[in-house]
């Protein structure tokens, strides 16, 4: 690479880089010229006679295309060609991208000159550092000459670059006696001098001139550079493929043209569901588009490459290892640029995004296909499940303002058993030898609580106490539960089609659940009308039944069901409702997030109905004694309250074996 410094003006430096591109035409050998003194608007560019593309076009589409494809993008007449800056300046472009451009240009053309600026930076440094000839022109006058040599001085101190300068000095027509300057440095006393008069100057801006005329001065120096010189011999496009493709905006661009052709190519694998195979499948699709573009990638692109792409097209894209992080039990997602997880509690922004908001609806519509939803305008809320059971909520423009918004309760592997709860302080062992002899006595059980707060997990818990020769019937939303018993039912509501019809209801699927023969229903959620068939099934042979509900406290719960009920549409007197609740509800059991992030039982209540018909007593059995706050932590106790429920009474004088000393 030939470097042309800026040790005289714009226009001689364009008229000799025009001319040494001319001569190699001439002599066959393939060329481009960069011009990076200064922007379009400023540059003589006229001198040009083949025109001009621009660095920052061909650095928009660089990081996606083959080096050896450039020469075809940049001349496919095979025209010697100027490749200069549009409207920014040198300083403006990222090294990377700079580095990458000047090895991809050497790598297919024999001679590449470049015209350096005036302001000298860090990017001109190591443009330097690469070259192999440091042209200097310079007129004779003393100014020019001793300039020069300053500048020689600089670059040999700055670059170490004394061996790459090649003097030039350009005789102008007049003797300015510089030789007594010149030849007091070894590096000027025998610079080449060409004929650069102005007659020379005007034949060559005229735009028939052809630099064919053997006996011409300046042809002659020309060609005697490019003589001592030689050609490129660049060995450094590995390396700098490395820098360039590590930086993030050039990483991107690459990604992006390689998932535009995987989408195409993986279209016939539409209805493959093996998750695994289309990973496999993706992969080997990426590798052949990486091989086919022969770029010199770092391994730690390629790889990286490999798994955002596998995940995009057959996973959920950048939410892949948050769901394989076990630590993490939520995620939430406020549009494709703001991503939050739940950990230990506490929410933390990840500062990981999607690519864009088109990505995020691929995410979203492939959750919800595979359970046989949608979700568009007319529809724009939806509840999902992933596969291995994470519940989903998606919600979409025009509802979500912020572009879609997807929230997954990510599904515990590893089911958290009592012994496991109580190891984590979230209920004391007492609290489970109750609620286990609760189940066991086929008491009506509503678990209470916050978003957030464990019910499910609570739920799971629960429900392993009951006797395996029983047929239990589960009702949700979204299947969620993990019934260890072999004789379970699974039902799972359904939505309106896209016509509008074919919904199935939470409310019908209870009632349904009736004619089922259940031993228990277990409902993972009451959250409308479907707390009265709830009830009245509690109340009609169904005891030992389970739910969900979402309240602060256990008196909260009891006016949370008569609101539900009430929403029924039954014309229902408010004294029968909380009559109708008291017969049904024998258990509550609330549970509480604290500040902290820890969640524990607060309460376990019983309710118990009095003479008065509109009046109902709610009695802690156990609660979760506050303490204060000790290094960031909340401390308190679980401690039983001295109320012994009239059930475990009876219980007890019937001959059950229960071991009372839990209530002490």
């Amino acid at each position: 690479m030939f470097l042309i410094s800026p040790t005289c003006s714009s226009l001689h430096r364009a008229l000799i880089a025009n001319g040494l591109s001319s001569v190699c035409k001439n002599n066959g050998d393939e060329n481009i010229v960069l011009d990076f003194s200064v922007p379009g608007t400023e540059a003589f560019w006229s001198v040009y006679k083949n025109g001009m593309k621009y660095v920052e076009d061909i650095l928009s589409v660089l990081a996606g295309i083959n080096p050896k494809m450039i020469k075809g993008l940049l001349s496919p007449n095979n025209m010697n060609l100027v490749l200069g800056l549009k409207s920014k300046r040198i300083g403006d472009i990222n090294l990377e991208s700079i580095l990458y451009l000047i090895d991809a240009v050497e790598n297919c053309y024999k001679y590449v000159f470049l015209i350096l600026p005036e302001d000298f930076n860090g990017i001109v440094a190591e443009i330097i550092k690469k070259s192999q000839t440091i042209l200097l022109p310079f007129t004779s006058d003393p100014v020019s000459a001793k300039s020069v040599m300053l500048y020689a001085e600089f670059l040999s101190e700055k670059c170490g670059a004394s061996s790459k300068i090649f003097p030039l000095k350009l005789d102008i027509g007049y003797e300015f006696h510089s030789e007594k300057i010149l030849n007091s440095s070894q590096m000027f006393k025998n610079c080449l001098c060409a004929d650069f008069s102005f007659e020379t100057q005007n034949r060559m801006l005229s735009p028939k001139y052809s630099y064919r005329d053997a006996s011409d001065g300046f042809v002659l120096a020309l060609n005697e550079i490019i003589k001592r010189n030689g050609s490129n011999d660049n060995t450094g496009m590995e390396d700098s493929g490395k820098n360039y493709f590590c930086n993030e905006e050039v990483y991107k661009e690459l990604r992006n043209k390689i998932h535009g052709e995987l989408v195409e190519q993986m279209k016939e694998y539409a209805d493959e569901t093996d998750t695994e195979q289309l990973k496999k499948t993706a992969r080997n699709k990426i590798d052949a588009i990486l091989k086919k573009l022969d770029l010199k990638l770092p391994d730690s692109v390629s790889q990286r490459i490999f798994k955002e792409l596998c995940d995009d097209v057959a996973g959920l894209g950048v939410l892949e290892d948050f769901l394989k992080d076990p630590a993490i039990t939520e995620i939430m997602v406020n549009g494709p640029d703001s991503i939050y997880i739940e950990k230990a509690g506490k929410l933390t922004e990840t500062g990981i995004a999607f690519p864009d908001e088109k990505r995020l609806r691929t995410v979203i519509d492939r959750i919800v296909s595979q359970i046989g939803r949608h979700i568009d305008e007319a529809s724009p809320i939806v509840d999902a499940r992933l596969k291995d059971g994470s519940r989903v909520n998606a919600v979409i423009r025009p509802v979500s303002l912020n572009g879609p918004a997807l929230t997954i309760r990510k599904f515990l592997k590893n089911k958290l058993s009592t012994d496991a709860l109580v190891e984590s302080g979230s209920i004391s062992k007492e609290m489970t030898e109750f609620l286990k002899t609760a189940v066991l006595l086929k008491k009506n059980i509503i678990i209470s609580g916050g978003t957030g707060t464990g019910k499910t997990t609570l739920l799971n818990a629960v429900s392993s106490f009951i006797p395996s020769k029983e047929r239990l019937v589960t009702i949700e939303d979204s299947a969620e539960l993990q019934l260890q018993q072999k004789h379970v039912v699974r039902l799972e509501s359904r939505p309106k089609s896209t016509e509008g019809s074919g919904e199935v209801s939470i409310r019908r699927l209870v009632v349904n659940a009736l004619r089922m023969r259940p031993d228990r229903i277990i409902v993972g959620e009451c959250r409308a009308g479907e707390s009265l068939d709830m009830l009245q099934a509690m109340n009609t042979g169904h005891e030992g039944s389970m739910s969900t509900v979402h309240a602060n406290s256990a008196q909260d719960a009891v006016s949370r069901l008569v609101t539900m009920v009430l929403m029924s549409g039954a014309d229902l007197p408010e004294r029968s409702i909380v009559s109708q609740i008291a017969s049904a509800v024998n258990v509550i059991v609330q549970l509480t997030r604290y500040f902290d992030g820890s969640r524990k039982i607060s309460s376990i209540s019983v309710i118990n109905k009095t003479d008065d018909t509109r009046i109902f007593e709610i009695k802690n059995v156990f609660q979760f004694e506050l303490k204060g706050i000790s290094e960031g932590k909340q401390q308190g106790e679980f401690k039983p309250s001295g109320c012994i429920p009239d059930f475990i009474i009876n219980a007890s004088k019937s001959g059950i074996n229960i071991d009372m000393g839990i209530f002490k």
